[in-house]
């Protein structure tokens, strides 16, 4: 496989790219996430709406799953609007710059508080212009709610064949809407890999 030159993680709260030290974090990135945010502020307010909500039906995390620029919350589905709503109040209540991303399927939603600077659209289009492609040269992959915003953007999109059904939802509207014409959305129906190499073939980037 060919090795890549940076990685975006993390919902878009980390760009690391290879050196001969092996992978560093940018640090442009990470200073400009760092504007107007507290991560002890969103932590609080976090904890406070899990108290609210019950811990049997919201939590935290794991460890490895949060960093300074990310607070994550595993919540019941009938619960997401009142964690989302104490977070918005609190971080607004506080001055923060934020942004609140819901995902997930199965009874279960991740919410994520993240940086306003922050998301998988944000960071993407940061690495294309560090890198010098035009849109139509990068191609975006996605296969949940939470990369909706990213395959919004102007780049090609190819929504792999398992994909969560709001996600291809959202794809099916796009190509009636006429992007399927102007060759930026496709709708794989192969799964995983596969479907991204259907894609690709799509827009001529793999034979």
């Amino acid at each position: 496989m060919v090795e890549p030159d940076k990685l975006i993680c993390a919902v878009g709260t980390k760009v690391f790219e290879r050196s001969n030290r092996g992978w560093v974090e940018d640090e442009g990135w990470s200073k400009a996430l760092g504007l107007n945010w507290s991560t002890e502020v969103v932590v609080t307010a976090a904890r406070r709406a899990i108290d609210e909500c019950g811990h049997e039906n919201a939590h935290f995390r794991p460890a490895d799953e949060q960093n300074e620029h990310k607070v994550t919350i595993g919540v019941k589905d009938e619960f997401v609007s009142k964690i989302e709503q104490r977070l918005r109040d609190d971080c607004a209540a506080s001055g923060l710059d934020y942004k609140i991303i819901t995902s997930g399927s199965g009874g279960w939603k991740f919410v994520d508080c993240v940086s306003a600077g922050a998301g998988k659209l944000e960071s993407l289009e940061y690495v294309r212009k560090q890198l010098g492609f035009e849109h139509l040269q990068t191609v975006a992959c996605g296969d949940s709610g939470n990369d909706i915003l990213m395959l919004s953007g102007k780049t090609r999109c190819i929504i792999v064949g398992n994909a969560q059904s709001e996600l291809r939802n959202w794809a099916n509207q796009r190509m009636a809407g006429g992007e399927l014409a102007l060759g930026r959305v496709f709708l794989a129906t192969e799964h995983e890999a596969l479907g991204i190499l259907q894609g690709l073939r799509k827009f001529g980037f793999y034979n």
